[in-house]
Formats: C-alpha cells, structure tokens, sequence
C-alpha cells in the first residue's frame, strides 16, 4: 500500500468523524431498544470508533483497504450476555433488524480451535436495514457497515484477561503456560454451560412452586427467595394484609417483584421452614399484624421511604412469631441471628423489650 492511499483514508476518516460519532449513537440506541426485552440476560452494551491511531496500524498491517467504507470495524459494538445461549437470541434478533454482510461475518464459536474459549464469540458485520436507511435522518449513516461482537460475560472476561496478559495468538505462551491456559478454558466453558443449566432449573423450580400456589399444596413447599417471591406474587392474603397497613399508615404501598434475602433469614430463624406454614399463620394473625405494624410505624414517627412493600407482611409475622416465645433472653438469641444493623447487648435487649410490647398493646386493644 503506497503512503498515499493510507493518507487518503486517514483524511477520509477526520472527515467523516461527526458522522461516525453519529452512527455510533444511533445504532447504539437501537440495541439497546431491540434487546429491551432481553434485558435480564444482557450484562452490557457497549460501543467504540477506532482511534486513528489503531486505525492507521490495522490499514498497513493489512495493507489491502482502499477507501475507509472498506474498513468493517471503524465502529463497533459488543454485547455482553449473562448466560451463553442468549448470544444466539440476540442474533436472531440483530438478523431481522440489520443487514448483515454475511461475507464478513463470523461464528468464532464454530470456527475456532475449541481451546479459545475467550475467542469464541460471534461476529457480525452490518449495516442499516433498507427500511432505515432510507429515512431521511439517516441518510449519512445509511452506507457504513461495522461490527457487532455477542459473546457471554464469561467468554468475555477470559478474552479480557488473555489479552491484557498478552498472549492473543494461541502459539503465543510458553508450552507449560498454553497448557494451563487449556485447562482454564475448559473449566470456564463447563462453568458457561452449568450457569445455563442453573438458570433453566430456577425457572423449571418457579413453575413447580407457582403450581403448588396454585393448588394450594404449600406444606412441602420451603421458604427460599423464589418460593417467597412466587408466595408473595401469587398469595392474595399477603397483599390484602401490606393493603391495609398501607391505608392506615398512609405509606404507599409499593408493587416490587423483587424480594430481599434478609426476608428469607427473618422468616427462617423465626421459626418458619414451609409457605404454608407461613400462609396459616398469616391467616391466624391477620389483624395482629395489621395492627402490631402501624404501631411500630407509628411510634417510630418516620418512615425514610414514605412506602411499603408485600414483604412488610412477612417482616411483621416474623416479630409476632418471636413474641409468641414470651420471654425476652430467648428473643434476643433469635434476633442476633436476624440480619439487623445493630450489635450490641443494651441494643437487642431495647428490640425485643420493643417486640414485646407492642405485641402486648396490640393484644390490649381487643380486651
């Protein structure tokens, strides 16, 4: 390649800079509003223009680029997924919404040595569909193609590390080390394919627990944090309960389908092994619980964040459940089993002396 054309495309691309950072944007934006749905499964997306500098490397390394719009890669992007049989979803959906330049595309993950775990991601080359290339907003951009990398987070942290140690090339390290780096990669790959295989065993679990809701079969159902959530989701009384708290409290009862661990540790170390455990001891403290929670907010005299969630119900039982014992040591050597943000004795021995009594006004009011 003569000095020549390298400065022309070099020239090219200061030219043409405002319209890259514009392509960048744009399709960027598009990513992330077509993997919406996907959202839970994508770890990050990210995008990059090329540095003259690398840009100007990578056209006499090759030395076969005449024109900049020959160059794939100016601008790339690359999204990260959590599990590795999302990547294939993701192409999917980039093959319906871009034009994909299959020449220069690649699957690594079938092309390359099974030993580059790290490398075996797929690659896309593409460019705007038709349909937006033909908007007048993206008149400019229409014609540039660039690159989409979709790999897992696993693949890509042992990419990451491989590169910044160095070693890119597979004849790179010494032997004892490429050895090592085999093994590794071996282990990752099997980890990639068992964090898969968890994540299918949660859902399968969530269906056969949201089937014993369903049926009303709970006493074989233990508390953990998916039963919990499906409990809470799926459970009316838990809502009508966190309802009237929330009318009387006057805090807003927030709809969160999350649910936090410290829930499952209250619930367990008070006592509770199985939802239906739970759910007959919220039908037969129904109004205790209603009634001991507005007490305590209201002798608290705040609330930092002015709502409520469902799992207020279940935090609630849990401190009538240790009342129910009567005496205050037995309490405190449940309580500093709880997850709670004190630790000294003077400081649990307040707590439970406060369970105590509100549980007893609460049981003075209906005398």
């Amino acid at each position: 390649m003569t000095d020549n054309v390298q400065n022309n495309i070099l020239n090219e691309y200061d030219n043409s800079l405002t319209t890259l950072q514009k392509l960048e944007k744009k399709v960027k934006e598009l990513l992330q509003d077509l993997l919406e749905p996907n959202k839970a499964n994508i770890h990050t997306i990210s995008s990059r223009i090329k540095s003259k500098d690398s840009l100007s490397k990578k056209i006499e390394r090759k030395n076969k680029y005449s024109y900049l719009r020959d160059i794939t890669d100016i601008v790339g992007f690359r999204v990260i997924t959590l599990f590795s049989d999302t990547v294939d979803e993701v192409a999917k959906i980039l093959e319906s919404q871009f034009k994909i330049d299959e020449q220069n595309s690649i699957d690594k993950r079938k092309a390359l040595d099974p030993n580059r775990f790290g490398y075996m991601s797929l690659h896309y080359v593409a460019s705007l569909s038709d349909i937006r290339g033909q908007l007048p907003e993206n008149y400019l951009i229409s014609d540039f193609r660039f690159e989409i990398q979709i790999r897992s987070i696993l693949q890509h942290t042992w990419a990451e590390i491989e590169h910044d140690l160095g070693y890119k090339s597979k004849n790179s390290p010494p032997q004892p080390i490429q050895r090592r780096f085999y093994r590794l990669a071996g282990v990752l790959e099997v980890a990639d394919e068992e964090f898969k295989n968890i994540r299918n065993d949660i859902e399968e679990y969530k269906s056969q627990v949201e089937d014993s809701i369903n049926k009303n079969n709970l006493n074989k159902v233990r508390i953990d944090i998916e039963s919990i959530k499906e409990f809470i989701q799926r459970e009316p009384l838990v809502k009508q309960i966190s309802q009237a708290i929330s009318n009387k409290t006057k805090l807003r009862l927030l709809e969160n389908q999350n649910v936090e661990s410290d829930t499952i540790e209250y619930l367990f170390h008070s006592g509770y092994s199985t939802i239906g455990e739970i759910k007959r001891d919220l039908e037969k403290y129904r109004d205790k619980i209603i009634k001991f929670t507005v007490l305590w907010i209201n002798e608290s005299g705040r609330n930092n964040f002015g709502f409520i969630t469902c799992e207020v119900a279940l935090i609630r039982l849990s401190y009538i459940k240790l009342a129910l014992i009567g005496n205050a040591p037995d309490i405190i050597e449940r309580l500093k089993l709880f997850p709670l943000y004190i630790g000294t004795e003077e400081q649990f021995k307040q707590l439970a002396a406060r369970i105590l009594k509100t549980y007893e006004e609460i049981n003075l009011s209906n005398l």
